[in-house]
Formats: structure tokens, sequence, C-alpha cells
């Protein structure tokens, strides 16, 4: 993390990461568990919570690429591994 960043700049670039892995995880998850299924309906809620944290992963991304534009000077977004760089 960027140490020149104030506490909550560095809380919530923390946040977005955790929150980005997190639901990746689950999505990978719940795509393995509708993976062979043989009830349909056990089979679409799976796919249907994996859709969910598919979107949330991706959430978490634009979130954290949306505080590392506010964070250069020039307007021009900060990457991701700038933004959390040690």
């Amino acid at each position: 993390m960027n140490e020149n960043f104030p506490p909550q700049i560095q809380k919530a670039l923390a946040e977005c990461i955790a929150g980005a892995q997190i639901s990746e995880r689950k999505a990978d998850d719940y795509l393995k568990l509708a993976q062979g299924e043989a009830d349909d309906s056990i089979y679409e809620a799976c796919c249907s919570m994996h859709r969910f944290y598919s979107s949330m992963h991706e959430f978490f991304r634009e979130e954290q690429m949306a505080i590392s534009a506010l964070l250069k000077p020039d307007g021009g977004a900060v990457s991701p591994y700038e933004a959390t760089a040690a």
C-alpha cells in the first residue's frame, strides 16, 4: 500500500482489493459447484451466485480504479499496482 495516501484512502483501497479477491474466490467456488450438478434448480442457483460474485468482483475493481484516478494529479488513473505498492 502506498504510504503517501491518507489512512482513509489506504483503507478504502485495501477493502477494494480484499473484496475483489473474496468475490473472485466465491465466484470460482460457485462455478465449481455448478459443474456436474444434475438438479437443474441447484445448477441454476449456483450459476446465479457465480454471476453475482463475478459482478461484485468487477464492482470492487472499478471502485479501486475510480479511487486511484482521483489520486493522480493529472486526472489519469494510478494503476492498481501503483496505488497498492508497498
